[in-house]
């Protein structure tokens, strides 16, 4: 299991080098107390977010704007990480737990998720996300 926590900084990095660490930059971007510019820095310019129970499909602006809405993420745990390498494209897909305080003063609410994320080597070099599908999971058992 992988867990992210608020990083020291807000200033986006370079590209990755690396699908793995594309994928510890995107963990850490989202508990950053802004996390849209590193975000975004990760993000290709056509990426596709398809998430939520009700099939939201969105571009990169609509869903940065989309997830500043919900609250502060505190933390994500990763688990069953299994990364498929195709040439100049590599699908990771893993399961989510992420905490996210949709009001401020109360417990996070943890949301489980079955996650894949597909990223592309850029033409600049380092590795970009260009589509993120998220589906809510209920707890096993």
């Amino acid at each position: 299991m992988t867990t992210s926590s608020a990083a020291a900084t807000d200033a986006p990095a370079p590209a990755p080098a690396t699908v793995e660490e594309a994928e510890a930059a995107w963990l850490a971007a989202q508990t950053l107390p802004d996390p849209e510019p590193s975000l975004r820095a990760l993000m290709h310019p056509d990426c596709v977010i398809v998430h939520s129970a009700v099939g939201h499909i969105h571009g990169v602006d609509d869903w940065l704007r989309y997830a500043a809405r919900l609250g502060r993420t505190s933390q994500v745990d990763t688990s069953d990480v299994t990364v498929q390498r195709f040439g100049t494209t590599a699908v990771v897909s893993c399961l989510q737990d992420i905490r996210v305080a949709f009001v401020p003063e109360l417990t996070p609410f943890v949301i489980q998720a079955a996650v894949s994320r597909v990223w592309v080597a850029a033409e600049s070099g380092g590795w970009r996300l260009a589509h993120l599908q998220m589906a809510r999971r209920l707890p096993p058992g």
